[in-house]
């Protein structure tokens, strides 16, 4: 297989028809025109992807925001539980596996 020095692209004819159409009108290869296009539209893109991230970021801001607000009014409304749920959970469990073990129901 020949590898090329840069790998061939293929376009749909409407996209060759409209790279050729610049590249005649501005006296350019076909190429060149295409280079343009291409890096044209990654800037594009990529400046889009970083718009949409930032607003993605802000939202989680936000969010984050909201959660430590309502944190702070259960916190002033119920208080603070104090205890070890999960040593709690796992002692009342295993006294059931216990029940069920020994027949205790």
């Amino acid at each position: 297989m020949t590898k090329y020095p840069y790998p061939p692209l293929v376009l749909e004819p409407e996209q060759y028809d409209s790279l050729l159409q610049l590249a005649t009108q501005k006296h350019l290869t076909l190429s060149e025109v295409a280079v343009e296009v291409v890096r044209l539209g990654l800037e594009t893109l990529k400046q889009r992807s970083d718009r949409i991230s930032g607003e993605g970021d802000r939202q989680s801001q936000k969010a984050l925001e909201r959660l430590n607000s309502l944190r702070a009014e259960i916190e002033q409304t119920r208080g603070i539980y104090s205890g070890d749920l999960v040593a709690e959970v796992r002692t009342e469990r295993e006294e059931q596996m216990e029940k069920i073990i020994t027949w205790e129901l």
